[in-house]
């Protein structure tokens, strides 16, 4: 158990170590929520402080008005108690109110709340004696009852005539209390939604971190893949060249037997083959880096569609396949990347002769007003419609007894789909099974 908790541990530390981001989002996790707490509590502290101060304060306003009055109307006692009477109507928190005056049989209620008190002795008076050592401020005394807060407040009160009373007064805390704590309450609840939120966000943090992270690795996986495959084709290449170059001389040569010929010829057929699917890697390889660069100028598109009909002429005639164009245009300029679209027309027109067994192949050429149209027409072996849908896909080749013994990466076309998309143009497929494909190229002008 001990050597399990070690090792995680370790990789909890190591997992550390490789993303420190993680330990700060950590940090802030658990200073957020601290900060919160500790301000919170700090702003519950001023305001506790600030409700005493101004509860004292206006026990102290209180205490003096009353007190003039109690100067004013000491030998009235029934306007004392009307004014007890209007001040508690006014604050409701005032639970005891009593005017005292200091006699020689003891400290006599002149007027009261509980007006049942009125003309007895107080039978408590330590703290109105003691209110007499301050006369000019309100002594107050708090305490606790069944769970609420009390203040008890007294004030000593002496006329010129040697004369002694005293005010005292009960105010309770039940209600402000109450109703702090329901404020109290919904401050939590509130700091717990956003604690909540910061603790989604944190992870949400942590999860674009391990993103970040895993992006960084993928990149790098692909960096490494785009090197080796950039590595491997171009040192294949040379090597393919010279196999093809010796078949070719072996091939020529009329002093070789005539099966070696032959087999010369294999190998240089297989060469070619694999020559073919060296470049459709490296292409790939330099599209998914980014680096294939368009070069965009005026081009003569009917010449060079010649050109490639004719560099592939020999091709179709061994196939015993007619290659033609219908070339009727008299403007054929327009503004694209002339090498890319020769690679397109060139993957396109050896696709269909490698699928024609016999028959035509026809390149139609439309220009309209803001694009222009290329169709290749092939009377070959068609593609059934499940498949004209995955036809641009990389790596895709149909799967039948007819195209079995027809090598290919099955990248040519999906290499075409993203030069296409590169020239800002669109490719798009129309074909019948057994009766023929038309392979549909529009680029804008």
């Amino acid at each position: 158990m001990l050597n399990k908790l070690s090792i995680s541990i370790k990789l909890f530390f190591r997992y550390l170590i490789k993303h420190p981001q993680f330990l700060l989002t950590l940090s802030l996790l658990l200073f957020i929520p601290f900060a919160f707490l500790y301000t919170g509590q700090q702003f519950l502290k001023v305001a506790n402080d600030n409700q005493d101060r101004l509860e004292k304060n206006k026990i102290g306003v209180l205490h003096d008005v009353f007190g003039e009055l109690v100067l004013t109307h000491r030998n009235n006692p029934e306007e004392l108690q009307q004014g007890i009477e209007n001040i508690v109507s006014l604050n409701p928190d005032i639970t005891k109110f009593r005017v005292v005056k200091s006699t020689p049989e003891g400290l006599n209620i002149l007027a009261a709340l509980d007006t049942k008190l009125v003309g007895s002795l107080e039978s408590k008076t330590d703290l109105y004696n003691f209110s007499s050592l301050e006369s000019t401020e309100s002594l107050i005394f708090p305490y606790h009852k069944d769970g609420a807060r009390y203040w008890q407040s007294f004030r000593s009160l002496k006329t010129i005539d040697g004369e002694q009373y005293f005010i005292f007064t009960e105010t309770s805390f039940a209600q402000t209390d109450k109703l702090f704590a329901t404020k109290i309450t919904q401050a939590y609840y509130w700091l717990l939604a956003t604690l909540l939120v910061v603790v989604y966000l944190a992870y949400r943090h942590l999860r674009l971190i391990d993103y970040g992270y895993l992006y960084q690795e993928s990149q790098l996986a692909i960096n490494t893949r785009d090197l080796f495959t950039n590595m491997v084709t171009h040192e294949m290449r040379a090597p393919l060249t010279a196999i093809r170059g010796y078949a070719s001389m072996i091939h020529e040569d009329k002093e070789v037997k005539f099966d070696v010929r032959e087999q010369a010829v294999k190998i240089e057929q297989s060469a070619n083959r694999l020559l073919l699917i060296v470049n459709d890697l490296l292409e790939v390889a330099r599209l998914q880096s980014g680096k294939l660069k368009i070069e965009m100028k005026e081009t003569d598109i009917c010449a060079l569609i010649r050109n490639v009909i004719d560099s592939l002429g020999d091709t179709a005639r061994e196939k015993g396949i007619t290659l033609s164009h219908d070339l009727h245009e008299l403007i054929c300029s327009i503004n694209t990347d002339e090498k890319r679209l020769h690679q397109i027309l060139t993957n396109l027109i050896n696709n269909s002769i490698k699928y024609t067994e016999a028959g035509s192949i026809s390149v139609v050429l439309k220009i309209m007003a803001k694009e222009v149209e290329i169709r290749v027409k092939d009377t070959g072996m068609g593609i059934q419609a499940e498949d004209q849908k995955r036809l641009f896909a990389p790596f895709f080749r149909v799967e039948s007894e007819d195209v079995s013994k027809i090598s290919g990466s099955g990248l040519g076309m999906w290499i075409t789909k993203q030069l296409v998309d590169l020239l800002g143009g669109k490719v798009a497929v129309e074909s019948i099974k057994d009766v023929g494909t038309n392979v549909v190229v529009t680029l804008p002008k």
